[in-house]
């Protein structure tokens, strides 16, 4: 398997090797069996006041991690393995380390997984971190690059003379650092899942002119995703939001949805439809991701949009690598 290596402002840059057979005994082992996947079904409807501006449809739900071989650490090394929750090897996934020892120079080092979803690294001397973790997926009629989590919810600098062991997981939904969610909880890049944003204008209903598209405070509107088929691992819940319109905000972020393709429903408590336009940042990025079509009445498909990192090297590990969309909806006139 080819290494890369990678280097940032580095006077010096230090290679990695695989070497199986030179690992004293202790060579990289057989996937044995696996934890059933969880089941994610039914319906899951949330109710927001005037105040709230966020749901993570999700919550606190996280998918047990799948049962990896056993690996003991060896000096100046990093190593693990790469897999999806049902516990498949994944092939391909990009795992980067950088080091620093003096006056904030860096010397990186990478390795792609084998297909028994192996990976190790010979880590520059410093101390050392992860600076990537990605994997590509075939996602609706395109590609998306996703990142991978820490299977066991840690990331931080370690010594690289001591040598480390780090499994990582592909995720579709599910908290990345239960500490940082708690610090930061509508930060979208903490969860695995999707995330978009419902924008609207709102008027006073005590105003003279009330502009025809306006949603008037104090109405209420109903945001509703159904899966199209199932999701990356078979999801298949569907999520209501019932929102309250307030001139207190003028958006609901919704986020941590499981990834997969679904229809996005938007009208007024009393069943009008509600025009709908991808805006902002991501809209029509990409023909294969986003809303469908870009402007509808009422409904269309939505697939969320992968950020802009274009390189695995790119994707930050245990941090969401999803663009938040931004749908506005409007009144029909």
């Amino acid at each position: 398997m080819n290494t890369k290596l990678y280097c940032m402002a580095a006077l010096l840059l230090v290679g990695c090797s695989k070497d199986p057979s030179a690992i004293n005994g202790d060579e990289p082992g057989q996937w044995g069996n696996q934890p059933a996947l969880p089941v994610v079904n039914g319906e899951a409807s949330f109710t927001l006041n005037a105040a709230d501006d966020y749901v993570n449809v999700m919550e606190n739900a996280t998918p047990q991690m799948p049962s990896f071989p056993a690996l003991t650490p060896r000096k100046g090394m990093v190593r693990g393995y790469v897999a999806d929750l049902s516990g498949k090897p994944l092939q391909g996934a990009y795992i980067g380390v950088r080091s620093t020892a003096t006056g904030g120079f860096y010397s990186g080092a990478s390795d792609e997984t084998d297909a028994n979803g192996y990976y190790e690294i010979t880590v520059p001397w410093g101390a050392a971190e992860f600076y990537a973790a990605g994997y590509t997926i075939d996602y609706g009629r395109g590609r998306a690059l996703m990142s991978l989590a820490a299977a066991d919810g840690k990331l931080g600098s370690f010594p690289s003379a001591d040598g480390l062991v780090k499994n990582f997981v592909l995720l579709s939904y599910g908290t990345y650092s239960k500490n940082l969610a708690a610090q930061k909880p509508r930060d979208q890049t903490n969860y695995a899942g999707g995330s978009f944003y419902i924008t609207y204008n709102v008027s006073d209903p005590t105003d003279y002119y009330i502009p025809p598209n306006y949603l008037v405070e104090g109405s209420e509107i109903q945001i509703t995703l159904t899966p199209d088929g199932p999701g990356f691992y078979g999801e298949t819940k569907k999520f209501v939001i019932n929102k309250k319109v307030s001139l207190q905000n003028y958006n609901i972020l919704i986020m941590n949805v499981p990834v997969g393709t679904y229809t996005l429903t938007a009208k007024m408590k009393d069943g009008k439809p509600l025009q709908l336009e991808a805006v902002g940042r991501y809209a029509n990025t990409s023909p294969y991701f986003g809303l469908q079509p870009g402007q509808a009445t009422g409904s269309a498909k939505l697939l969320f949009t992968p950020d802009t990192a274009s390189e695995l090297a790119q994707v930050l590990p245990s941090r969401s690598n999803w663009g938040t969309l931004q749908i506005k909806v409007d009144r029909m006139e």
